[in-house]
């Protein structure tokens, strides 16, 4: 059964990557497609059984679906891609895609810069206020410390992402062949 999938409604300006490689961390594209969740489902399903040579599983619910690779060949920066859908009024469905580390890596890098910022703002609040009374200001001497550590985090999400780049494309292209569309280009198309 093959289903049209240039139901542009034109009227929505959508925040869309306009290169057709897949970009950046953690991309997200959306657009509209004339099956409903439960198919869209169950074509993913179809593809998951028929062609799957990288072993990709899928975690879903009716109205979410995560795909990603099994575990035991996953690496650190191996992506997911979450699909979500949206029952619309003109009896289309809004597709949302997010392609990235899992949560627990995205998480990891959130939460060490955090740590770092701190870190650093503490160190500078300490360094000044040590100056102010007149003391050695040794609290600035976390401060390169901090600089080299946000270097370090920046340095492994830029290989991580570079890494990661042919699997996120293999998830992209697998679910263009189980919808039958470039979904990508469908997104970039429908925000115009």
């Amino acid at each position: 059964m093959v289903h049209s999938w240039h139901n542009c409604t034109g009227n929505v300006q959508l925040p869309i990557f306009t290169s057709m490689d897949v970009p950046g961390f953690r991309p997200r594209f959306r657009f509209e497609s004339d099956m409903d969740a439960a198919m869209i489902t169950d074509r993913i399903g179809q593809r998951l059984q028929a062609e799957n040579p990288r072993k990709i599983w899928a975690k879903n619910t009716r109205d979410h679906v995560t795909l990603a690779f099994q575990p035991n060949g996953a690496e650190a920066w191996t992506p997911e891609m979450d699909l979500s859908f949206e029952a619309l009024e003109n009896g289309n469905t809004m597709v949302r895609c997010l392609i990235g580390p899992s949560p627990g890596i995205w998480m990891l890098f959130a939460g060490g810069y955090l740590a770092l910022i701190l870190l650093g703002l503490t160190a500078i609040t300490l360094g000044v206020a040590q100056l102010m009374l007149k003391h050695a200001a040794w609290g600035f001497y976390l401060v390169p410390v901090v600089v080299f550590g946000i270097g370090v985090l920046f340095y492994l999400e830029r290989t991580g992402r570079r890494r990661a780049r042919s699997d996120m494309h293999f998830l992209k292209d697998f679910v263009d062949k189980a919808l039958g569309c470039d979904c990508l280009k469908l997104a970039e198309e429908q925000a115009h």
